[in-house]
Parts: structure tokens; C-alpha cells; sequence
């Protein structure tokens, strides 16, 4: 009975004063719409989705490979976590805030104190790289410049290509460079033995000539110089083939260093949208109406009831 009574006791109560919580719910409504449509800041996303490559794709091995070997032409799990550490990194970050002046953008004073901080704060707020549930990396910003929420997520995407090949590279032009070294001391070595042969033969009256059978004919007079010619002989052809494989891998390196293909598979580019995302206009009035009502309902049954107290007192 109790319950029943203190029921009634609340719809009387909330009929009794109806009329100023209809009154408050709707202003409340109103003031909600032109706050959302004269105040509230409108946001565009942006976004790109792409894959990772296989980044072996592109050495040496695998574009002069003879073999049927099967590579995967997209990146591993480890690739996708290494893209979106990359695309989560301060380098990145700092770049596209200072690249596309987002401080001024953002209208925070450079001259205040930690005012970096506040952009960064404000900017990563708005800005995602994530994993979707398709395995690929989503880079996504909210902004209310639509055109420059397209180019700085674009901009995002290359600067994460650039240092997502740099270690790679890095590691091909080292391997260049060695390989350019060795070269260079094969071609001294073979240098000396052709002197070293052409002395012994112009001292020792020594003929080399090719037999019909292929093989090797060396002719002299002195034993010994002849035996020491076919020595340096076989030391200058196996630094000749030793020669010419490295100027071969040189070539092929060279081919692969020039390859300046993306490591990014790009599904979706960003674009500027032509539709505002949020603010919802019609959601931030339903949650202020409904607010505003229970908040009014709840305000006048608490008034009711400590009229009641102190009536009782």
C-alpha cells in the first residue's frame, strides 16, 4: 500500500508541476539546438586504409631468384604492429604539427609555456591508427578543416612508407657499399697477378695457349717458373670468377635499390569529406531533452518530499 500510495504521490506531484517541467524540458531543447548549431564546432574524418608488403620482395634474391619460390606479397602481423608503432610515433606526430602549422590551426598561443604539449594533447584526441578487424592499418583524423584532415592523413601515410623502408634500405646501401669495397680489391688483386704473369713470361720466355681439348698449355724452359706461372694463373682465374661474381650481385643490388616501390598496399586514400561527422545535432538535443526532464522530475518529487518533512517537523 505503501509503494501504491507513494506512486500516486509521484504522479500527482509530477502532474502538479508538469507545466514547468514541459516548459524547462523544451527550453532546455531549444537552447541545445542553437548551442549545437552557433557554438559547437563541426568535425570531418578522414581516413586511410592500407596493407602492409612484403618488403623481400624487392631484394636481390627474390627479383633474380630462378626458382619457383612462393612469397607473400602482403606484410605479417609483426609488419602491421611495426606500421602502426611507426604511425603512433613522436617523429610522425611532430612532423604533420609543424608541417601543417597545426598550433595556429588549433589557435594555441607558441609563446605560453608547454604549449606543445597542448597540441599534441588536442591533436591525438582526434587522430587514430589502428588495426581493423580485417588485419589492415586504418589512419584516421577528425578535424574541421576537411581538406587539410585529407592531406595531413595522405601525409601521415608517406611519412610512415618513408621510415618503414629506411631501416631496409639502409641495410641494402650498406651491403652496396661493402660490396663496392670487395670489387675494388679484387680488381688490385687480379691487377697484380696479369703483372705478375706478364713479368714471368717475358723473363722466362713463358707461353700459355689453350689445348683443343680445352685445356691449359704452358711452355718454358725453366720448370720452376712454369710451375710458379700456373700457380699465379689459377690464382688470377679464381679472383677473375670471384671478380666477376660480386660486379654480377653489384648489378642485381643496384636494380634492387632502384626499385622505389611503396611498402603499402593503400586500399582507401584519404579524401576531403563533403559531410560533417559529429557533432550529431539531433542526439546532443534528444540526451539534452531527456536529461533536463528526469533531472526536473527528480528536482520537483525531492521538493515535494522536503515540503512534506518540514511540514511533519
Amino acid at each position: 500500500m505503501d509503494q501504491e500510495f507513494n506512486l500516486i504521490s509521484a504522479i500527482r506531484t509530477i502532474l502538479k508541476w508538469k507545466t514547468p517541467i514541459i516548459t524547462l524540458t523544451l527550453l532546455s531543447g531549444v537552447i541545445a539546438a542553437l548551442f549545437s548549431v552557433f557554438v559547437m564546432d563541426e568535425y570531418y574524418l578522414s581516413w586511410s586504409t592500407f596493407y602492409p608488403t612484403n618488403q623481400s620482395l624487392t631484394d636481390r634474391s627474390a627479383i633474380f631468384s630462378t626458382e619457383n619460390a612462393q612469397l607473400e606479397y602482403f606484410g605479417t602481423k609483426a609488419d602491421v604492429n611495426r606500421i602502426l608503432t611507426i604511425a603512433n610515433s613522436t617523429p610522425v606526430i611532430d612532423f604533420v604539427i609543424d608541417s601543417f602549422k597545426i598550433a595556429q590551426h588549433y589557435k594555441i598561443d607558441t609563446t605560453t609555456a608547454y604549449w606543445r604539449t597542448k597540441v599534441r594533447k588536442k591533436f591525438e584526441k582526434n587522430y587514430s591508427a589502428i588495426k581493423t578487424d580485417k588485419d589492415a592499418v586504418e589512419i584516421s583524423l577528425y578535424d574541421t578543416d576537411p581538406k587539410l584532415a585529407a592531406d595531413l592523413i595522405n601525409t601521415v601515410v608517406n611519412q610512415v612508407d618513408d621510415l618503414n623502408k629506411l631501416h631496409v634500405n639502409d641495410i641494402k646501401r650498406k651491403t652496396f657499399s661493402a660490396i663496392s669495397d670487395q670489387i675494388a680489391q679484387y680488381q688490385t688483386v687480379v691487377s697484380s697477378y696479369i703483372d705478375t704473369l706478364a713479368d714471368l713470361g717475358e723473363k722466362y720466355k713463358i707461353k700459355a695457349s689453350v689445348g683443343t681439348d680445352g685445356t691449359l698449355i704452358v711452355e718454358g724452359n725453366d720448370y720452376k717458373a712454369v710451375q710458379l706461372y700456373k700457380t699465379f694463373m689459377s690464382k688470377q682465374n679464381n679472383a677473375t670468377r670471384e671478380l666477376n661474381n660480386l660486379m654480377n650481385i653489384k648489378g642485381q643490388m643496384a636494380v634492387s635499390l632502384r626499385n622505389a616501390e611503396s611498402s603499402l598496399f593503400i586500399l582507401e586514400q584519404a579524401f576531403p569529406a563533403d559531410r560533417r561527422t559529429k557533432p550529431v545535432r539531433s542526439l546532443v538535443v534528444l540526451v539534452t531533452v531527456l536529461i533536463t526532464a528526469f533531472v526536473s522530475v527528480i528536482g520537483v518529487l525531492l521538493m515535494e518530499e522536503v515540503k512534506e518533512i518540514k511540514k511533519q517537523l
